[in-house]
C-alpha cells in the first residue's frame, strides 16, 4: 500500500511511474460507473413505473435527485479533495455511492429511489474530480496530455454504455436471463466496493501540500446556486417555463451564483479563484465542454426515443445500436491529443465541431426507415468529433489550474459538463414536444386516449400498442413520423450550435 507522502512529485516516484496505466485504468473505471448511472437509468424507467406505481413527478425526481445533488456539490468536493486528501476522497465517493446504490437495490417505494439517487449523487461529486484530478498527479507532464484524453473519452463513452448494460440486465440475451429493475442499482453497489479496495491498496495519497482553508460561504452559496439553477433547467420542459418553481428556481439560482463569484473575488483564500477564467484556455475549455455536453446529452435523450418509440428496438437493442458512438469516442480521444502537438488545440477542436456538425445534419434527414447503416455512420462523426473537441478541452482546463489544484479544476470541467448537459435536454427536448403537440393529429381517435396520445410519442405508442385494427396501427405510424419530424428539427439545430461554436473557437484560436 502506498501511503507515505513523499516531498517527490507522485509522477517521479518509480513504484508510481510503473502502474500509472494501471491506476488511469481504475479511474476510467470509475469514472464510467458514474456516467452510467445517469445514462443507464433511463432504459428501466418504464419497469420503474410499472413496479412501484409510480408518478410522472417520482419519475421526474427519480431522475433528477441524482443530477441535482451530483452538479451541485462538485465544486466543494472537489475542494474537499484538495485539501484534505483525493485518495480520501475518491474512496469516500466510492462508498458513499455504493450505500445509495444498495438502498435502491432495496427500495420499494418511489420515495426509498429518490433518497438512492440522492445519496449517489453525493457519492458521485467526490469520485469525478477525484479521479481527474489524481490521474493529472499520476501522469509526468510529457503523458499527462493523454492521459486526460482517455479519461475523457470514458467519460463520453459512458453516456453509451449505461443503457446497454441495463438493457442487458432488463432484457436477457441468449443463454443469460432478464433481471428486474434493482438488478441496475446492485451492479453500482458491487462494482464501487471493489473498486474501493483496489484504490486504497494501490492508489497513491495526493493533496494540495500548499492547502489553505476552506472556504464554507463560497460552498454554500455555490451548492445552492448550482442545485436551483440546474432546477430551473431541468424541470422547465415538465412543468413549463412560466411556471412558479421553475422561475423561482432560475432567480434565486443566478442570485446565489452571483453572489458566489462576487465572494470570491473578495474572499481571502477562494475556493475557486476568479482568476482562473482570465487565462483564455480555461474559460475556452469551459465553455467547449458546456457547448459540447449540450450538444451531446441532447443527442442521447433524442436518439434512445428514436430508437425505442420510432424503429421499435428493446432497451438492449438500442443500447447495442449506440456501441459505434463509444467504441469511436475510446479509439478516437488517446489520439486527439498528438493531433493538438501537430495543429493546435483550436483547429482541431474548430474541426471537430465540423465533424459534428456533419453528423447532426445527417441525422436532420433520418425517417422512421432510414436503414441502421446511415445513422450509425452519423454516430461516428458525432463521436469522432466529439472524441477530439472534449479531451482538449479538458486539458486545457486542467493546464490552467496549479497542479495543487487539480480537484477544483477538474470540477469546474465536471461542473461544466452536467450544466451542458441538462440545457441540452431540457432545450432540445422542449423543441421536439412542441414541435410534436403542434404537428400530432388526433382527429379520429377516441376521446378518451386523443389527448395524452398527442402528447408524447411514449404514449402514443404505448396507446396504439393497445388499440384494435388499423386505429392502433395508424397512431402508432403516426406518432412515429410526427416525432421524427421534430427530432429532425432538433438536430438542424445542433448542427448548427455545433458550427457556430466551432467557427468563434477558430476565430478566438487566431487572436493574439
Amino acid at each position: 500500500m502506498t501511503d507515505t507522502v513523499s516531498d517527490i512529485p507522485l509522477h517521479e516516484r518509480p513504484e508510481i511511474h510503473a502502474r500509472r496505466w494501471f491506476l488511469l485504468g481504475v479511474m476510467c473505471l470509475s469514472l464510467v460507473m458514474v456516467v452510467m448511472a445517469v445514462s443507464g437509468l433511463n432504459v428501466a424507467i418504464p419497469s420503474l413505473q410499472r413496479d412501484l406505481d409510480a408518478t410522472a413527478t417520482d419519475l421526474q425526481w427519480i431522475v433528477d435527485a441524482y443530477a441535482i445533488v451530483f452538479a451541485g456539490l462538485l465544486l466543494s468536493a472537489g475542494a474537499i479533495g484538495d485539501r484534505f486528501g483525493r485518495k480520501r476522497a475518491l474512496m469516500a465517493g466510492l462508498a458513499v455511492f455504493a450505500a445509495g446504490s444498495l438502498i435502491g437495490a432495496l427500495a420499494d417505494t418511489s420515495n426509498q429511489v429518490i433518497v438512492s439517487r440522492a445519496v449517489s449523487g453525493i457519492g458521485a461529486a467526490f469520485i469525478m474530480p477525484a479521479t481527474l484530478s489524481l490521474l493529472t498527479a499520476i501522469f509526468p507532464p510529457h503523458e499527462r496530455g493523454k492521459a486526460i484524453a482517455v479519461w475523457a473519452g470514458f467519460a463520453g463513452a459512458g453516456g453509451a454504455l449505461g443503457p446497454l448494460l441495463v438493457g442487458f440486465l432488463l432484457t436477457g440475451w441468449w443463454i443469460f436471463p432478464s433481471f428486474w429493475w434493482g438488478s441496475a442499482f446492485v451492479v453500482n453497489a458491487v462494482t464501487p466496493v471493489l473498486v474501493l479496495v483496489v484504490v486504497a491498496v494501490f492508489a497513491p495519497r495526493s493533496k494540495d501540500d500548499e492547502a489553505t482553508p476552506l472556504d464554507p460561504v463560497g460552498a454554500v452559496l455555490s451548492l445552492f446556486g448550482i442545485a436551483a439553477l440546474l432546477f430551473g433547467i431541468i424541470e422547465g420542459p415538465e412543468r413549463g417555463w412560466t411556471d412558479g418553481l421553475v422561475v423561482g428556481g432560475f432567480v434565486v439560482g443566478i442570485g446565489l451564483l452571483i453572489g458566489f463569484v462576487l465572494w470570491e473575488r473578495r474572499a481571502t483564500h477562494p475556493m475557486l479563484p476568479m482568476e482562473y477564467f482570465r487565462a483564455r484556455p480555461f474559460s475556452t475549455g469551459t465553455g467547449i465542454i458546456t457547448l459540447g455536453f449540450m450538444v451531446m446529452f441532447g443527442f442521447f435523450f433524442l436518439i434512445t426515443q428514436y430508437f425505442q418509440f420510432v424503429k421499435g428496438y428493446s432497451p438492449l437493442r438500442a443500447g447495442v445500436a449506440t456501441l459505434p458512438f463509444a467504441f469511436t469516442m475510446i479509439v478516437m480521444s488517446p489520439r486527439s491529443d498528438a493531433m493538438v502537438r501537430r495543429v493546435g488545440m483550436n483547429r482541431v477542436v474548430a474541426g471537430g465541431f465540423t465533424s459534428m456538425a456533419i453528423g447532426f445534419v445527417v441525422l436532420g434527414f433520418v425517417r422512421p426507415d432510414t436503414p441502421y447503416l446511415v445513422i450509425a455512420g452519423a454516430l461516428v462523426l458525432l463521436a469522432g468529433g466529439m472524441a477530439v473537441t472534449i479531451a482538449p478541452a479538458t486539458g486545457a482546463i486542467m493546464s490552467s489550474v496549479p497542479l495543487n489544484k487539480a480537484g477544483i479544476g477538474s470540477a469546474v470541467n465536471d461542473t461544466t459538463r452536467e450544466f451542458g448537459g441538462a440545457l441540452g435536454i431540457a432545450v432540445l427536448g422542449s423543441i421536439v414536444a412542441s414541435q410534436y403537440r403542434s404537428s400530432f393529429d388526433s382527429s379520429g381517435l377516441p376521446p378518451e386516449v386523443a389527448e395524452a396520445a398527442g402528447e408524447s410519442v411514449g404514449a402514443a405508442v404505448g396507446i396504439g400498442t393497445e388499440l384494435d385494427g388499423d386505429v392502433g396501427g395508424s397512431l402508432v405510424a403516426q406518432a412515429g413520423v410526427v416525432f421524427t419530424d421534430a427530432v429532425n428539427v432538433a438536430f438542424f439545430v445542433s448542427a448548427v450550435i455545433a458550427i457556430v461554436t466551432g467557427g468563434v473557437v477558430y476565430a478566438v484560436g487566431k487572436r493574439p
